[in-house]
C-alpha cells in the first residue's frame, strides 16, 4: 500500500507522524502482486521486453515494492518508530484470507491483547 500511495506523500506522512505507534507489516512470501519483481508492474514488464515502446529504466523504472516498503519502514524506525515485518511462508497476497488465525494473532499482539 505504501508503494501504491507514495505519490500522495503517505510515506513522508508516516515517517513524520507523532507519536509513533508500533507498526506490524504482515505479508506473504509468495505474493506475486506486491513484489520486487511483480508482473503487475508495467515497468517490470517493460524491462522484461514485454511492453512495446517502453521508454526504459530512466523514464519508467520498475518498482521494487518490498524494498521500497521496507525502506519507508526503516526511515520510520530511524525517526523513533518501530516496526516488525512478519513474513508468512507459502502465503500470497492476502494473508488475512489465506492465514486468518496467524493474521489475527499478529493484530492482537500489536494491540497488546492476549490470545484466548
Amino acid at each position: 500500500m505504501l508503494n501504491a500511495l507514495a505519490r500522495f506523500r503517505v510515506a513522508e506522512e508516516l515517517v513524520a507522524v507523532t507519536p509513533k505507534p508500533p507498526v506490524t507489516w504482515i505479508r506473504g512470501d509468495s505474493d506475486v502482486i506486491v513484489s520486487d519483481t511483480s508482473l503487475f508492474d508495467l515497468a517490470q514488464l517493460g524491462a522484461l521486453g514485454v511492453v512495446p515502446g517502453w521508454p526504459g529504466v530512466q523514464e519508467c523504472p520498475p518498482q521494487p515494492m518490498i524494498g521500497q516498503t521496507r525502506a519507508v519502514l526503516d526511515r520510520y524506525a530511524e525517526t523513533g518508530g518501530s516496526y516488525r515485518e512478519v513474513v508468512l511462508s507459502g502465503c500470497g497476497h492476502s494473508p488475512h484470507l489465506e492465514r486468518p488465525a496467524e493474521f489475527v494473532a499478529e493484530l492482537l499482539a500489536l494491540a497488546g491483547v492476549a490470545p484466548d
